[in-house]
């Protein structure tokens, strides 16, 4: 059965679509009681937000207040910590060990949440070590989609949450320190929102030469 939530390189193909069925399987559960104000899925509690509340005002409210530099930084430290936290609550219960198998799970909660679709670039090489190196595409961000329906045009990338989310999550997987850079965005003009991952001793080096060659 051919994936539906995320493009991945022929070899996951096997292992992502196994996380497709499961994680899919976790969200038909979820439940709502409005009278008690509760959403669960699987038993966890979740909240719903809208996306332009969160991708947008707060982030202009933010900036009001810390500048621009310190808000994405402090935004890109907020989401990488729920990435982590996520993983590491999504591992434990569905009992995964594999570091590929615990990085196939995130791309597909990330489109079962709604922050964006996943398009995992053939010359990945997501190795538990100093040589891990992952692009891909978030084609239709929450982030940058909201920029665009509002006609608001950035001068830098705008997918803070999504960049650190995804950090954070695939940290959680491969137990080494990563990060992650938006190098192309839709908000300011570009044809995709693209994002390079690696350790971050390397990132800066990854994003100039991927930057030098296109």
């Amino acid at each position: 059965m051919p994936l539906e939530t995320v493009t991945v390189p022929e070899q996951f193909e096997p292992i992502f679509a196994d996380a497709e069925v499961a994680v899919r399987e976790y969200f038909d559960s979820m439940q709502r009681d409005p009278t008690q104000g509760i959403i669960t899925v699987g038993g966890e509690r979740y909240v719903l937000m809208r996306a332009e509340s969160m991708s947008l005002r707060f982030i202009e409210h933010m900036m009001t207040i810390m500048g621009r530099e310190q808000s994405m930084n402090f935004l890109y430290a907020f989401a990488k910590v729920i990435g982590q936290s996520d993983a590491k609550s999504f591992h434990k219960k569905m009992k995964l060990d594999d570091p590929i198998k615990k990085l196939s799970a995130g791309p597909i909660h990330f489109s079962f949440t709604g922050w964006a679709l996943v398009d995992i670039f053939a010359e990945s090489n997501p190795s538990p070590d100093e040589n891990y190196y992952l692009i891909y595409d978030h084609p239709n961000t929450f982030e940058s989609e909201t920029y665009m329906e509002n006609s608001i045009e950035s001068d830098i990338p705008v997918c803070i949450f999504s960049a650190g989310y995804s950090a954070g999550w695939c940290m959680e997987s491969f137990g080494i320190t990563l990060d992650a850079k938006e190098i192309r965005c839709k908000a300011k003009g570009d044809d995709h929102c693209r994002f390079i991952m690696a350790p971050p001793l390397k990132l800066d080096g990854y994003v100039a030469k991927y930057n030098k060659e296109n």
